[in-house]
């Protein structure tokens, strides 16, 4: 079959591509860009004694001002581009690299076996998806999705986003073919996958480019204005307004319109009966013109989707809250309840739908303690004199407390009392009720042992609260907030599938042979 003329410098199909651990027979042409061609290839595996014929996508640098002579297979450019090119390389290379390494730390962002170079370039290997992209997803759904199935997808994808960014890294082409989905290894619901950093940048600490190549790479209508002037410095609400606009996407089953021409009255108007009202504003934010009105972080961000959200701060301050303990959802909005001391409120998953939660400040009681006069004034003398003798009591055992958190043996928020109610007590012994405390009082480590015994319980919305915080934890390892991650898919796989991905059932998942190909794109 003749490839089309965008793919003329692409390899033939059923050449042998040797890699550093295997040999990759070339199938397919998946796509091509500005700085590569991707290709679906199939090498043969043993599996003990047993050989066995996989996929994979091979990204290889190819810039477009690059050719191959007739015949030959090696990449070729102008002597005058020498020193770009090398550059350019070294940066594909290292990017190949870095994905190796982080893909190990988030299930969500496309895996990467092995990079390595051969025909004057450099490839890397990468799984082959071939559960479709979010267009097509739509597309299938025929047209937009539900606000519950759109923050079901979202979710995940925003913790691959936030893996990026702790790692300076921006992907700066975030959109509805750059996120596709993987089988589940047991039948389960699709879990999305965010591919394609040909564009992406990463940043020192101190948030300068650490990449050659320049990156001027957009897609009109999930690019936000600045990006068009180019990328110079980090900034994750460059990734937040294109996610936000996938957002959009997913729930209007339409592209946005470019940055220039769009305004917030628009997107809010496109949205309205699609969603909540929290939903809408915070997707609103996302897309805002002006990047100073946008959330600054990703956890900014997701936390926007919960009804009374604070409005981010300006600039690039991450705000840390506490998650939540749930009371009635009406309490969250109520003057009544804002009146009573309401801290935080987050979004749960309940019976396929999203409600919202809210919590009082620990310890606070909602109305007022004295309801009531007191029937006599006779009583009144007594009642001062009752409450004078409390408040020395009160100050003596305040004074008490003083001391013996002062005195060598006093307890952090990890060790409320002795051994048999320290956390460590707790998480070694499944203690729910201790857990939980420890959970409310905004110690990180209770999270995710929490989040388990809730799955257990199968309870799945509070499985969900309690694994999302633990992801979003800045007090917790990599390695724990892994083991998060992994208990967040397992809690979505549990949840019924056909409340995420109604096309998706079991019985009507293809197979590979006559499924639509999905392009890793480059």
């Amino acid at each position: 079959m003749a490839l089309e003329k965008k793919y003329e410098q692409a390899l033939p199909v059923g050449f042998k591509l040797k890699g550093g651990s295997h040999v990759y027979t070339i199938e397919q042409v998946l796509g091509q860009g500005g700085f590569g061609i991707t290709y679906k290839v199939k090498a043969r595996l043993m599996a003990g004694n047993i050989a066995v014929t996989t996929h994979f996508a091979v990204k290889e640098f190819f810039p477009s001002s690059c050719w191959r002579n007739e015949g030959s297979t090696q990449m070729l450019y102008s002597p005058t581009t020498r020193n770009e090119m090398q550059a350019c390389l070294k940066d594909f290379i290292a990017e190949g690299q870095r994905l190796q390494r982080i893909c190990s730390i988030n299930s969500n962002i496309v895996s990467v076996n092995e990079v390595f170079e051969a025909n004057n370039t450099a490839y890397f290997v990468m799984e082959y998806l071939s559960g479709g992209d979010l267009r097509k997803i739509v597309r299938d759904n025929g047209g937009g999705l539900g606000e519950a199935t759109m923050l079901g997808i979202i979710t995940p994808v925003a913790g691959a986003i936030k893996c990026l960014h702790d790692h300076h890294m921006l992907h700066l082409d975030l959109k509805p073919e750059n996120i596709v989905m993987r089988p589940s290894d047991d039948g389960g619901p699709y879990v999305p996958v965010l591919i394609d950093f040909g564009i992406s940048v990463h940043f020192t600490s101190e948030g300068t480019p650490t990449t050659t190549r320049p990156s001027k790479g957009v897609t009109q209508g999930y690019s936000p204005m600045e990006q068009f002037a180019g990328v110079s410095s980090f900034d994750p609400r460059l990734d937040i307004y294109a996610l936000s606009a996938t957002c959009y996407f997913l729930l209007t089953g339409r592209d946005p319109k470019s940055a220039f021409e769009i305004n917030a009255a628009t997107i809010a108007a496109d949205l309205h009966g699609r969603a909540s009202q929290a939903t809408i504003d915070n997707i609103v934010r996302g897309m805002s013109k002006d990047y100073n009105d946008r959330p600054a972080t990703i956890e900014q961000f997701m936390r926007g989707f919960m009804a009374g959200a604070p409005l981010p701060q300006r600039g690039n301050a991450t705000v840390q809250q506490a998650p939540a303990a749930p009371i009635a959802p009406a309490a969250s909005s109520s003057p009544a309840s804002q009146a009573a001391g309401i801290a935080h409120s987050e979004t749960r998953v309940v019976n396929g739908g999203y409600v919202q939660q809210g919590h009082y400040h620990q310890g606070y009681t909602p109305g007022n303690v004295h309801s009531r006069e007191p029937k006599r004034k006779s009583k009144r003398g007594l009642i001062i004199s009752l409450s004078a003798l409390a408040t020395v009591v009160v100050l003596a055992l305040a004074a008490w407390g003083v001391i013996a958190l002062t005195s060598g043996n006093s307890k952090s928020k990890d060790n409320m009392g002795g051994d048999d109610t320290s956390l460590e007590y707790a998480i070694d012994n499944d203690d729910f009720k201790l857990l939980k405390k420890y959970a409310e009082m905004d110690s990180a480590r209770a999270f995710y042992p929490l989040a388990v015994l809730y799955m257990d319980k199968e309870n799945y919305d509070e499985a969900l609260k309690w694994a999302f915080a633990a992801l979003y934890s800045s007090d917790l390892s990599e390695a724990e907030q892994r083991k998060a991650n992994k208990l967040l898919n397992r809690i979505n796989d549990a949840i019924n599938a056909d409340t995420y991905y109604p096309s998706m059932a079991a019985s009507e998942v293809a197979v590979d042979s006559v499924i639509d190909s999905v392009a890793v794109a480059p």
